[in-house]
């Protein structure tokens, strides 16, 4: 089956790894990235927290307005009622709270809504869940905004976005605790999939806690090589780091954890040049797509976001606010094929609704790496459900078979103009 698809994508193993894509921007500038980001809060489509938090008297004011709860199916294939959707409707009226600041303790599902009912668009649908917007990241910060009508969910204003999300999921605390940790200047950066802290067996949970691709996590450079809240284990050849737990209250507690060295993670951010996007991307190769980072994964924009933040740029969350956010590099006119000889290795692809990461033109074709749902080599051949991140050329045409992906851009966006 892999042979089949690199057959018929005429791909190479080559061209599936980071390094064959390095040529394409050996010349490329590296990025600004301190400048950079405040140049994307001030385009208004990432929060700036810090000026929240000077008007902060009254959370309830931030508050953007609520949609109606959309109507679907339940995960057994019933019809949702519009009773349930009063109800939850009515609990996701926000309350005011005497908590306002917070981090998340783990990746944390953050809704439309404050209810764990998945509202899907068919009966069979098992993987767009309507009430799943986004997740936040180990030891994100947030500002609670007010708290639900059953007082089990925030919600919560991160960076990227506004949602409700569990109380479960989110320690409170005071204002120098949020201060401390909400701006890591070089924290632990997590580069691939598959780390986790090692188990403490003097934890109340012993065993080793998972942290997502894209954290920021503080490091603990001061403490001992050898230190009880290590569980009794040394220090060498680990990183130690600071977690995130939420106490009986609710409160903040922040742990010592490690995390080995062997680990895909960085001390600082990775260097802000091209080379290391593809680095970052291309360990998600593979990955199974997860609408509104459902599953703990990515979708089209989280991935373009999680792969910049390895970097240390914050991105806006969705791929329209991005496309606002981003320099403009050029249109995509019908000539696709020509605007796209314009595009550089790490140029954002913008088309309704998706958003893929652009790394060349080779063999006379453009190609892309991106998280999607599927596509067809011909209009007339049943669609391919991908599911996943992968690289493809731009000639392929979108699931629905009625346009090639390069003619249904929009425009190039670039952070490395």
């Amino acid at each position: 089956m892999e042979q089949d698809y690199l057959k018929e994508l005429q791909l190479t193993s080559e061209m599936l790894t980071p390094q064959f894509w390095q040529t394409f921007c050996a010349t490329a500038p590296t990025l600004d990235v301190p400048s950079f980001n405040t140049t994307l809060v001030a385009s208004g489509q990432v929060a700036d927290l810090s000026n929240m938090l000077n008007d902060f008297d009254n959370p309830l004011r931030w508050v953007q307005p609520m949609s109606p709860v959309p109507e679907g199916y339940l995960v057994d294939g019933s019809r949702l009622t519009a009773e349930v959707r009063v109800q939850i409707s009515n609990n996701s009226v926000p309350k005011a709270v005497v908590e306002r600041y917070g981090f998340s303790i783990s990746r944390a599902p953050m809704g439309s809504f404050a209810t764990r009912t998945r509202i899907y668009r068919s009966a069979d649908n098992r993987e767009f869940d309507q009430v799943q917007q986004t997740a936040l990241h180990t030891f994100e910060p947030v500002l609670i905004l007010g708290e639900s009508f059953d007082q089990e969910w925030y919600l919560v204003q991160s960076r990227t976005y506004q949602g409700w999300v569990d109380k479960n999921y989110v320690a409170w605390c005071n204002l120098a605790s949020f201060l401390q940790y909400a701006e890591l200047s070089q924290p632990l950066v997590v580069t691939g999939r598959g780390v986790a802290v090692e188990p403490n067996p003097y934890r109340r949970s012993a065993l080793p806690m998972p942290v997502e691709f894209g954290a920021w996590l503080p490091l603990e450079p001061s403490t001992p090589a050898t230190d009880l809240a290590y569980g009794r284990q040394t220090s060498f050849w680990h990183y130690p780091i600071l977690l995130p737990v939420r106490g009986s209250d609710g409160s903040l507690v922040v742990e010592k954890g490690l995390i080995s060295k062997q680990a895909k993670a960085v001390e600082g951010f990775l260097p802000p040049h091209p080379r290391s996007l593809l680095e970052s991307a291309f360990a998600l190769l593979g990955e199974r797509y997860g609408w509104g980072d459902s599953f703990d994964r990515h979708d089209c924009s989280s991935f373009i976001m999680d792969v910049y933040r390895t970097i240390g740029v914050q991105l806006p969350r969705n791929s329209k606010s991005q496309k606002l956010a981003l320099p403009l590099r050029t249109k995509v006119t019908a000539d696709w094929d020509r605007d796209l000889r314009e595009a550089k290795l790490g140029d954002e692809l913008y088309m309704p609704g998706h958003v893929l990461l652009y790394l060349g033109r080779h063999n006379n074709r453009h190609w892309a790496i991106h998280a999607f749902v599927g596509y067809r080599t011909d209009p007339d051949r049943d669609p391919i459900l991908a599911n996943q991140v992968m690289v493809t050329p731009l000639d392929l045409f979108l699931r629905n078979g009625e346009q090639r992906y390069g003619e249904a851009l929009t425009s190039v966006h670039a952070a490395f103009a």
